[in-house]
Formats: structure tokens, sequence, C-alpha cells
């Protein structure tokens, strides 16, 4: 994650209802498309996840490639890289587990 940019993220659910509220109003063309860029995967469109855990804010993403360092990792293609939402836009019980976590 980036230092300090923290007030720049949205929740995943955020960004596929933006998403979806912009679809239809320009040529397939010209419609932006919001990602979310993953640690070790790389962007992906918004809906593109695999599971999402919208309590907690736990998005698991996967990829269809394998990068140099990766040529002789069998699960590469299989395994589930998490992302992890805003604390702020979780609802209380997200807030209160990760709270519980962190003790």
């Amino acid at each position: 994650m980036i230092p300090n940019a923290e007030h720049w993220r949205l929740a995943v659910w955020e960004a596929q209802e933006l998403q979806h509220a912009i679809m239809g109003y320009l040529p397939g063309y010209a419609t932006p498309r919001i990602v979310c860029d993953v640690p070790y995967v790389g962007k992906r469109w918004v809906h593109q996840l695999s599971e999402y855990d919208r309590e907690l804010g736990i998005s698991y993403w996967t990829k269809n490639y394998r990068t140099g360092i990766e040529h002789d990792d069998a699960d590469a293609l299989t395994r589930h890289y998490p992302y992890y939402d805003p604390i702020y836009t979780l609802a209380d019980a997200g807030r209160e587990w990760w709270q519980a976590r962190q003790q």
C-alpha cells in the first residue's frame, strides 16, 4: 500500500457500484473501467474478484499468468491473493473484528 494515500481508496463494493453507475452513459470504447491494483496480481477490473467478504472487507483475487519468479510455482494460478478494503468503509461488525485482531 502507498503511505498516506488511504483517503483515495474505496471499498471494492463502492468501486463496483461506481462502475455500474457509469455504464451505459458513454459508448463502450469510451467507458472507463475501474480497476483494483491487487498486490502480486496486478490491475484487475473490480468485478473480476474470486470471493468477497464484504463484512470484513477482504476480497480474494486470482491471476491467469506467471511472472518470471513464479515459473516453477504450480500454485501460482490457483492461489487466492487478498486485498483489503479501507477500515473506514466497513460496518461496525467489521471494524470490531479488525480491532480484536489488533490486540
